[in-house]
């Protein structure tokens, strides 16, 4: 049999039945099911203490008593407003700039500076400033609620659910009988306020949505909602207030940065619509114009984070009339601060739970008149007293009780109207303090339930690990005797915790924490009477746990963190460095060469993983990103998409020169590797060359045969790659092997000849020799890892593309040095432990980083112009965790790589598959104990100054992490059953 194999211990345990393979294969699915499982449960516990949520009170406002209080003069109220919102306008981008002039959006949409010179009291600018997250959907709930957000509404921000709560919107129709609302722009609107469509209040000719997630899209949506906006205009009577919400500056700082003719391009169109809109309301003083931004964007285009670009927005009002108290500079306000004064300007009541304060020059008048300001921040603070008094968890601040009687009392008993608005203030703005402290109370039992059954899961792992001797026992030898424990425990856990959660009002918690210990404990009770295992722990093992703990000790620092990937070089690096220190040690000199090679080269591929990155706001000036075609652009470089077009030819190559090793690059090799995976990354190539050339303002007059051309590409490659592959190679088991069969009748004749019976009665007529004998499991099951790796590829970036290319050409160097240093059998922990950290180096390699604006969301549309589940869902998981789903779908090649079967040898089968449950538990341990370690210094550092700038985000993407590894398990556990079944349905 031609190709170097290991052999198999287990050949000469009695064969057993091909039925007892089956289910022995099967019923290893156990394991990885039930691991996931209970840290999915404590993922979502602990998340459920941490990423807070805030109370909403479903109360409605309605005008008190004290708005029709002689005491009390209201500024002049309009009848009308039109609020223009461009999506990602950043304050920076509406003022005028006498400084460096040669950034393409200085002094560009110059309208609203212009006004404000040359008409203070008529209009101004003021420099806008959103609360994290800057996210569109949350930043539209506190424009029309006042309310602030939490971190974990950042998760709906695709995905985003009604609003409840009082708002500017409910408060029209509530408050003017009659009132209407006039919408064209971003659907956000209608998924937040549905009565906007369904005609509930509103007359659905008189709403326009349009698909807002295409951010490669810089130009549909704005035409649509300028083509309602000026019919809309003429028809001012049928609206009390009319949105405009407009996309195209936000999809060319996403799709281009926004120092680029693009967004140069989007920001004159801008500039022209609101010119038009003041001179079509120039003669009409009922009608108040608002111009605003959402939120900013950083110099890449992006936004979602705290960066001084993504916060500071613009707002820009305007009158015919005068109603404002000019400013010498732009005055600074909170996006929430828009909520109160529009509900004066509108005399509407001001939503029940809004925190904003009224902005103090559209309250003063171009009078100045200060018992306006007083009289606006007065009914605030009422407001805000009353949402207060309506909730148990705001009770015992005694300084804010102090600052509100003192204001009361200053109200009846002076008439000084300027300190008595500064008072009121001083109130609204300790509230909104103590308001962002009080949300940020975590509910501790249930984070440390979550850390409980983390820690329960890993010792449930390692024990498991080391129980298992996966040289002689079988999946069906554990877990026949340890499943009927496990899931008594886990019922009677569900039933007690259920119990107990209904006493303490917490079922929930109590009932999800008691089914996941109850099933732990069970499997301990089971684990004690399994024999012992018989190998020792190997210094390798300890290695792997050794790099566990140190790559989970960087979460107890905020620098670690935002430094994690120059971190994880030094730890692969080290790697390198000790598996070229073992490979000296090598007795055979052919050995150690080769291991020596694949050694230096592990060192000089974990070193190249470091150089593509996104550096995050925190790490410069100390980095340069390099990932697209400049620092302030999300448009990938020409060199780039040539070293793409290089990386097609040279994978393939390296890949069949890893494969001639064993003598595996034969049957189906040259086909999937040679031909299929070289067709597929060229073309790869050429999507992100029709991609390149599209994102060419010279190329506008071929856009939409572009996209065609793109469209076509993309879905016959996801087509072929995640459909057609994975399928034959399912149903066909292609097998890089290659039968050579030789006739002996010459040989038999020429013994007989020369006496020699014996040797002519041993020799057979015919003799076969199976070419690639040797790594039968591991070519064949590296096809599919293949497929799966050139479906990553598709969805990542140009140059995220070369580092997973990268990538896979490390996983088998690492699996050629785990072959010579014997690193599969001495400690099957080992090479998944690496492969994981290597997935974690390779995400940010691909461009990403523990940031919400770092998640590359134009990918979505990779396959379509629109979003078409599951299409848009795939390209965003393959392109943000590819790398990890790639590290859990290569653990099996670290017990097949150049494996030979047993024939007719079921219980060696067996053996293999124990194997395989047991290297995936070693993955399962390093997703485990880095989630654990997360946590925990999550849990310490929450009060952290740092918490929701890079913690949270950390800790998310180790949850993100964990269901990628632990459910890439799940699936290469069972891909793994299906090759071990059909290699001894052939050989068996």
């Amino acid at each position: 049999m031609a190709g170097s194999a290991r052999t198999d211990p287990a050949s000469s345990v009695p064969r057993a039945g091909q039925s007892q393979l089956k289910y022995s294969t099967r019923i290893s699915l156990l394991v990885p099911i039930w691991f996931l499982t209970l840290q999915l449960l404590a993922l979502v516990l602990f998340a459920l203490g941490f990423l807070l949520t805030r109370p909403v009170l479903p109360d409605i406002a309605v005008k008190s008593v004290t708005y029709s209080n002689p005491d009390v003069l209201l500024p002049r109220e309009f009848k009308r407003v039109v609020i223009i919102l461009i999506d990602a306008l950043r304050h920076d981008f509406i003022t005028s700039s006498s400084g460096n002039n040669d950034a393409y959006y200085l002094n560009v949409l110059t309208t609203p500076s212009l006004l404000s010179a040359s008409e203070p009291e008529h209009a101004a600018v003021f420099k806008f400033i959103a609360d994290p997250p800057t996210t569109t959907l949350q930043r539209l709930k506190a424009l029309t609620t006042g309310s602030l957000p939490t971190f974990i509404d950042a998760g709906s921000n695709f995905n985003g659910a009604e609003v409840t709560e009082d708002s500017l919107i409910q408060q029209v129709p509530l408050s003017r009988g009659d009132g209407r609302i006039a919408f064209a722009g971003d659907d956000t609107w209608i998924s937040l306020f549905p009565s906007l469509s369904n005609g509930t209040y509103e007359d659905k000719n008189l709403t326009f949505p349009y698909e807002s997630f295409n951010v490669w899209d810089l130009h549909s949506v704005d035409a649509g909602v300028t083509s309602h906006l000026w019919p809309l205009l003429q028809r001012k009577d049928d609206w009390d207030i009319l949105i405009a919400h407009y996309l195209g500056v936000d999809h060319a700082g996403h799709r281009f940065g926004p120092n680029t003719p693009q967004m140069n391009e989007k920001l004159l169109e801008m500039d022209g619509v609101i010119k038009s809109v003041v001179n079509a309301i120039k003669d009409d003083d009922e009608t108040l114009l608002v111009v605003l931004g959402d939120h900013g964007m950083d110099e890449k285009g992006d936004h979602g984070g705290d960066s001084k670009g993504e916060i500071e927005a613009g707002l820009f009002l305007y009158s015919s009339r005068p109603f404002l108290a000019p400013v010498d500079q732009p005055e600074t306000v909170n996006q929430i601060d828009l909520v109160p004064t529009l509900s004066f300007l509108l005399d509407l009541p001001v939503p029940f739970n809004n925190l904003g304060s009224p902005i103090a020059s559209a309250m003063l008048g171009s009078d100045y008149n200060f018992q306006k300001l007083a009289s606006t921040s007065r009914i605030v603070a009422e407001q805000i007293y009353q949402y207060r008094s309506s909730h148990p968890s705001f009770e015992g601040n005694s300084e804010l009780a102090e600052l509100y009687s003192a204001a009361s009392e200053a109200w009846n008993s002076s008439q000084d109207y300027e300190s008595i608005s500064k008072l009121y203030l001083a109130y609204q703005e300790q509230n909104l303090k103590s308001c962002r402290e009080m949300w940020a109370r975590f509910d501790v039992p249930s984070m440390f339930a979550g850390i409980v059954i983390f820690v329960a899961t890993l010792g449930a792992l390692v024990v498991f690990y080391f129980s298992f001797d996966g040289e002689v026992d079988c999946p069906s030898d554990h877990l026949n005797f340890l499943a009927p424990k496990v899931g008594y425990g886990g019922v009677m856990g569900l039933v007690a915790g259920a119990g107990l959660g209904y006493l303490q009002s917490r079922l929930q918690i109590a009932a999800v924490f008691g089914c996941a210990m109850g099933s732990i404990i069970g499997f301990f009770q089971g684990v004690r009477k399994l024999p012992s295992t018989k190998s020792p722990v190997s210094k390798w093992t300890v290695l792997a746990l050794l790099s566990i703990i140190l790559h989970g000790i960087l979460f107890a620092s905020n620098s670690y963190v935002v430094w994690e990937a120059r971190s994880l070089s030094f730890l692969l690096v080290s790697f390198g460095f000790i598996f070229l220190v073992a490979s000296f040690r090598l007795p055979d000199a052919k050995s150690r060469a080769t291991a020596v090679i694949h050694a230096v080269v592990f060192i000089i591929q974990s070193r190249i993983a470091e150089y593509p990155r996104i550096c995050r706001e925190e790490q410069l000036p100390f980095c340069t990103s390099n990932f697209y075609a400049s620092t302030a652009s999300s448009v990938s470089s020409l060199p780039a998409i040539i070293v793409l077009f290089g990386t097609a030819m040279a994978l393939p190559a390296i890949i069949r020169s890893f494969l001639r090793t064993s003598a595996s690059y034969e049957g189906s090799a040259p086909l999937w590797v040679g031909f299929g995976l070289r067709v597929v990354l060229v073309l790869v190539g050429l999507y992100w060359t029709l991609d390149y050339v599209e994102a060419d303002p010279e190329a506008q007059a071929y856009v939409e045969v572009l996209k065609i051309c793109k469209y076509v590409v993309s879905r016959v490659l996801f087509g072929v790659t995640v459909l057609g592959a994975p399928l034959a190679w399912f149903r066909g088991l292609p097998f890089c092997l290659r039968v050579e069969m030789t006739n002996n009748q010459q040989k038999i004749k020429q013994a007989v000849q020369n006496g020699d019976v014996d040797t002519a009665s041993k020799t057979s007529p015919v003799s076969v020799e199976i070419i690639g004998f040797g790594n039968t499991y591991g070519s064949l099951y590296l096809l599919l890892f293949l497929s799966i790796f050139a479906a990553v590829a598709l969805c990542m970036k140009p140059v995220g593309g070369i580092a997973v290319a990268v990538m896979v050409y490390q996983i088998l160097t690492l699996l050629e040095l785990g072959d010579a240093l014997e690193l599969f059998t001495k400690s099957p922990i080992l090479t998944p432990t690496v492969i994981g950290l290597m997935a974690t180096q390779y995400y940010f390699a691909t461009g990403h980083q523990a940031t919400l604006a770092s998640i590359q969301w134009d990918v979505a549309f990779l396959f379509t112009e629109s979003i078409r589940p599951p299409l848009t869902h795939l390209a965003l998981i393959f392109n943000t965790l590819g790398p990890f789903i790639l590290a859990g779908l290569a653990v099996p090649l670290t017990v097949f790589y150049k494996l030979s079967p047993s024939p007719r040898d079921t219980r060696a089968s067996e053996v293999i598959m124990g194997r395989v449950v047991r290297a995936g538990t070693g993955a399962t341990i390093y997703a485990g104990g880095l989630i654990l370690l997360n946590c925990i210094m999550t849990f310490i550092l929450r009060r952290h100054l740092m918490v929701w700038k890079i913690f949270a985000p950390r800790f998310m993407l180790a949850g993100a992490t964990v269901i990628a590894i632990d459910g890439a398990i799940v699936a290469s556990t069972f891909l793994a059953s299906k090759a071990i079944q059909g290699v001894f349905e052939v050989f068996g």
